[in-house]
């Protein structure tokens, strides 16, 4: 996902200008745990899609502070939003460093590579943590907005669940390692049991 096609979603969810802060703000209230963006980022993309015409700029002049720059999508960044939001995303390479130590680990003790997962469960615990808390939130946050869209709290809430299922593997799957390592059994697991089953499902 491109940061300039978060950052006109952000704009088309209200009518009303925003600034970089505000986006800032957005991001991190929203979609943060799938696609973090930092201020300067944010303004950089703002200048380039300002520059194509996707989002008109509004300066407003502030005697004691710097002046300050509001945002609002165009006719044309609508287009081009929906055109994105449209269009099937092209194969994206997957890269783990996480992997890449496990793969290499035998360069390292069981002791030093189990420390390596056990930080990362944890991390991942933390994680859930995390999101379990921004689903409540977001829940409570929708039954006092009579007027808010189900179906937006349903997507909204979708890239969640994703976030939690995929995290609960995660830990799932160091868990596993975690216990096979500290019992010395370096059987690697069956297929089947792997695929859930569904190879034989398919034969």
């Amino acid at each position: 996902m491109s940061l300039k096609h978060a950052i006109l979603g952000f704009l088309s969810f209200t009518p009303a200008p925003m600034s970089g802060y505000d986006l800032k703000k957005a991001f991190d209230h929203s979609v943060r745990h799938f696609w973090p963006a930092n201020q300067s980022q944010i303004y950089r993309t703002l200048a380039a899609l300002t520059d194509e015409g996707l989002v008109a700029v509004d300066v407003v002049e502030r005697e004691e502070r710097l002046d300050m720059k509001l945002y609002q999508i165009t006719d044309n960044g609508r287009a081009e939003l929906h055109r994105w939001l449209s269009t099937p995303l092209p194969p994206q390479d997957y890269r783990e460093p996480l992997l890449i130590q496990v793969f290499f680990g035998h360069n390292l003790t069981d002791t030093e590579l189990l420390a390596v997962l056990q930080h990362e469960a944890q991390a991942i615990e933390e994680r859930l943590a995390l999101y379990a808390q921004i689903y409540t939130t977001s829940l409570a946050m929708f039954n006092q907005e009579h007027g808010f869209d189900p179906r937006t709290l349903f997507l909204r809430l979708l890239t969640l669940e994703f976030g939690m299922i995929s995290n609960q593997a995660g830990l799932d799957w160091l868990r596993s390692g975690i216990a096979r390592l500290q019992a010395g059994d370096y059987t690697p697991a069956e297929l089947h049991t792997l695929l859930g089953g569904n190879q034989e499902d398919n034969e």
